[in-house]
């Protein structure tokens, strides 16, 4: 009894369920436009305005229709479309933007970023080398640097004055470079340094008194360094009055001049 009473319900709810209705032009439409879009545009359909007419018939379906339910999947479709669109669209305008911010950047010059449109100035002068200040040294060391004989430059006649470091501890140690060095000294800079130990005592008649035959010259720079007279400079010799000069390697002797001891040595050797 009671499995039959079961059956004639079963019955009797599929006899009230509805029947599904006729197929709806708006969808048949709608689906006609949309696979017109998609295979001409593929994912970019879905940005074109066309689709908002697709979106717009879908919405029209009666709910009764057999199309209702396509109709529905095709909406969710078209929505998930326009989102990843608008994404990828997005992206695409930053991309954009920027290739055209590097464009319009102005042209940068390697050379400029690296420096080498700098010209190269070599390395810093020597503070303590030839052209150095000599009142510069002295003022950051003391007044380490003493003046000492005048000297003259035998080819190009510069003259200046030999300076010598100081005895001075202080001063050994604040230019232990110029230990026994002598400095020679023109228009207030460093003309040249060269080791004390370096320089000869020559002798020679007076500038007064011209030598016998004085000869030509050397064409060479030598330099030479006038000393304070010697001790007997005044006693006079068969030549006239000896002077003393200070001689340094590489210039050439002055006219009539020679070493001390050199006459000797020339007439012991049979010259």
């Amino acid at each position: 009894m009671r499995a039959r009473t079961a059956v004639l319900a079963l019955l009797l709810a599929i006899s009230c369920r509805k029947a599904p209705g006729p197929p709806d032009p708006n969808y048949q439409e709608a689906r006609r436009i949309y696979d017109q879009l998609y295979v001409s545009k593929l994912d970019d359909a879905y940005g074109d305005p066309q689709m908002d007419t697709v979106a717009g018939l879908l919405e029209k379906v009666d709910h009764d229709s057999v199309d209702a339910p396509p109709a529905e999947a095709l909406l969710g479709t078209i929505k998930r479309g326009r989102e990843e669109f608008a994404k990828s669209r997005a992206e695409r305008e930053k991309m954009q933007k920027t290739a055209q911010d590097v464009v319009a950047a102005p042209n940068i010059d390697p050379s400029r970023v690296l420096g080498l449109d700098q010209v190269d100035a070599g390395a810093p002068p020597d503070p303590f080398g030839p052209g150095a200040s000599l009142s510069e040294i002295n003022a950051a060391s003391g007044g380490c640097l003493v003046p000492g004989e005048p000297f003259r430059e035998n080819v190009t006649n510069r003259s200046g004055t030999v300076y010598r470091l100081s005895s001075a501890a202080a001063c050994t140690q604040r230019l232990a470079g110029f230990v026994g060095q002598m400095v020679l000294v023109t228009d207030g800079r460093i003309y040249r340094r060269m080791p004390d130990s370096e320089a000869r005592q020559v002798s020679g008649p007076d500038a007064g008194a011209p030598p016998a035959d004085a000869g030509t010259p050397a064409p060479d720079a030598g330099t030479q360094a006038r000393s304070a007279p010697a001790a007997n400079s005044g006693a006079a010799t068969d030549a006239g009055t000896t002077e003393q000069f200070l001689y340094i390697p590489g210039a050439p002797l002055p006219p009539g001049m020679q070493f001390p001891g050199a006459g000797t040595a020339g007439q012991d050797a049979g010259y």
